[in-house]
C-alpha cells in the first residue's frame, strides 16, 4: 500500500514561512472509481492520528486518504514529539485553508481520481475543520463526517488558543451559525461523557443543520462514550457503523469548487471572508477579507 509525505507552500507566506506537510495512504490499485478522503487530526495532534483508519479505509472504500499537518500543531510545532500546539493558536482558520489546499495538491498528484467522491472526516478540532471545509468549498464534497467535533469557539477553546478573537473571526469559525451553507450529507457522532469537548457542541450543530433542512443528517450520541467514544466505541468503528453507505455510494453532483475556480463568499459580521479557488495554493490571496455589503449578526454566546 503506497504511503508517503509531500509538502507544498502554504498560503499567508508573509507570516508563515514553512511548507505544509501532508501524508497520503493510497489503495493498492487506483481505479476510475477511486475517490479521496481527507482526515483531520485534533488540536495539537499530528497527521498520523488516524493512520489505522486511513490504511483500512483506503482499500475498504477505494479512497486515496490524505491527512494534513496543521500549522502550529504536531510535528510542525515540535519536530521531535509531534505533539502540542503554538500559543497564540490559529484555532481553525488558516489550518482549514491548508487542509483544502492539501486536497487540491493531492488531486494534482492523482489527476485521474473520481472528483465526485471527495469526502472529509475529522475528530475534535479536526471535526471543526471538517465542517468549515464544507463551508469554504461548499460545492466540493460528497459527504462530511465529524466525531466529537468543536462547533464554535466557546470560552474554553478561546482560552486554549491563548488570544482574543474579533466578532468576524468568531463568526467564520462558528459552524452552527454557518450550518445553512453546508450542502453535503453530514454524519455526526459524540460521546455523552466527553470531558474535552461537550456533546452540546454536536447537538447544537445537529439542530442547526436540521433547521436549515438542506442536507441529510445522521447523528448518534454514544451513551457513556468519552472524547474518542471510548470505551463504548471508537471513531473508526463508529464511522463504519454510521457512514458505510456514504463512503461507498455518495457522489457529488456537478463540478467541485477547485476545478471550477469558484469564488466563495462567507459573510461574517463587519466583513466577508472570500475564498478564490482560481488562485494557486501558494497565492497569498486565496483567502482574504473584504468589506461586507451589510452588517451581519454577531455569533451567539453558547458558553
Amino acid at each position: 500500500m503506497p504511503e508517503f509525505d509531500f509538502t507544498f507552500p502554504g498560503s499567508n507566506t508573509i507570516h508563515y514561512s514553512r511548507r505544509v506537510t501532508a501524508w497520503v495512504v493510497a489503495p493498492e490499485r487506483i481505479t476510475l472509481e477511486t475517490g479521496l478522503l481527507h482526515c483531520c487530526h485534533g488540536w495539537g495532534g499530528n497527521r498520523f492520528q488516524y493512520a489505522e483508519l486511513m490504511r483500512d479505509f483506503a482499500n475498504r472504500y477505494d479512497l486515496v486518504c490524505v491527512a494534513t499537518e496543521f500549522r502550529q500543531s504536531g510535528f510542525d510545532f515540535d519536530h521531535v514529539t509531534g505533539r502540542g500546539s503554538g500559543i497564540p493558536y490559529d484555532a481553525s482558520h488558516f489550518q482549514v485553508l491548508d487542509c483544502l489546499n492539501a486536497i487540491r495538491e493531492t488531486l494534482r498528484l492523482y489527476p485521474n481520481l473520481n472528483r465526485q467522491r471527495l469526502l472529509v472526516f475529522g475528530g475534535s478540532q479536526g471535526g471543526h475543520i471538517t465542517m468549515l471545509m464544507t463551508v469554504f468549498a461548499p460545492r466540493s464534497f460528497a459527504a462530511a463526517i465529524s466525531g466529537s467535533g468543536i462547533a464554535w469557539l466557546d470560552q474554553e477553546r478561546i482560552a486554549w488558543a491563548g488570544r482574543d478573537f474579533s466578532d468576524d473571526e468568531l463568526a467564520v469559525r462558528d459552524t452552527v451559525r454557518l450550518a445553512p451553507e453546508v450542502r453535503c450529507p453530514v454524519v455526526l457522532m459524540h460521546g455523552t461523557a466527553d470531558n474535552t469537548v461537550p456533546d452540546s457542541h454536536t447537538r447544537a450543530l445537529e439542530k442547526a443543520l436540521r433547521q436549515a433542512g438542506k442536507v441529510p443528517i445522521v447523528a448518534k450520541y454514544f451513551d457513556g462514550g468519552g472524547h474518542a467514544l471510548e470505551p463504548v466505541s471508537n471513531r473508526q468503528q463508529a464511522t463504519i457503523e454510521l457512514a458505510d453507505a456514504l463512503l461507498r455510494q455518495a457522489r457529488l453532483g456537478g463540478t467541485d469548487d477547485f476545478l471550477a475556480g469558484r469564488r466563495v463568499v462567507v459573510p461574517a459580521v463587519t466583513r466577508s471572508l472570500v475564498l478564490d479557488w482560481s488562485r494557486p495554493a501558494s497565492a497569498h490571496d486565496v483567502m482574504r477579507w473584504e468589506p461586507a455589503a451589510a452588517p451581519n449578526n454577531s455569533p451567539k454566546d453558547r458558553s
